[in-house]
């Protein structure tokens, strides 16, 4: 699709559900694979002025989820991690500086008008899921199918099969390449969740 097609795409589609419903949220995601100048569309939606062509866009939140900076924060995170503090102690300032620095200067949005004319409220980075954060997804699974693990009462089983689990996960260094994303289905070979309801 070539970048006017997708630009008058967007804003029909974002146009079209916001004039159904006045209080609507937009989610764009992978939003840097976008043709270039696509993002630039929803703009008008953003500005102080947003009643466009008998609709208003005041009641829209819009949200733009994009991994352009994914590397970035990795390697900060990493950097972090390798100087002896904990992840947690990375403050939302410190990422959002991160942020805006590697979106306005490198990242594939840097030329969007979202960026060079301020439209964007907040940036809030995903950080990477070190092993530990894993395992706690795996717990949490684990812990809705407890009585088809045979671990109704035995939270040392519980812990051991969330290791399992997390073991089986693919790292890139001290980093979950995936996420939590592939937890519930490991967690289903394990010990299936039943589904089935009674009649």
């Amino acid at each position: 699709m070539d970048s006017d097609t997708a630009r008058r795409t967007l804003k029909q589609q974002v146009t079209g559900h916001v004039r159904k419903c006045a209080y609507s949220l937009v989610i764009v995601d992978e939003a840097e694979k976008l043709p270039n100048g696509t993002i630039n569309a929803i703009s008008p939606f953003l500005d102080i002025n947003t009643h466009i062509d008998d609709v208003d866009y005041r009641r829209t939140i819009f949200i733009f989820l994009s991994n352009t900076a994914g590397n970035t924060i990795k390697d900060y995170t990493a950097a972090h991690l390798n100087s002896g503090e904990d992840r947690e102690d990375i403050s939302v300032k410190e990422m959002e500086l991160l942020l805006q620095g590697h979106l306005y200067n490198t990242g594939e949005l840097r030329h969007s008008s979202l960026l060079s004319r301020y439209q964007l409220d907040a940036f809030i980075p995903m950080l990477p899921l070190e092993k530990r954060h894993v395992k706690q997804c795996a717990i949490e699974q684990l812990m809705k199918r407890r009585n088809k693990c045979g671990c109704a009462k035995d939270d040392a089983c519980l812990s051991a099969r969330a290791d399992q689990i997390a073991n089986e996960i693919d790292y890139n260094g001290e980093f979950s390449r995936s996420g939590c994303k592939k937890i519930a289905s490991k967690a289903n070979l394990i010990c299936p969740l039943d589904t089935r309801r009674e009649l």
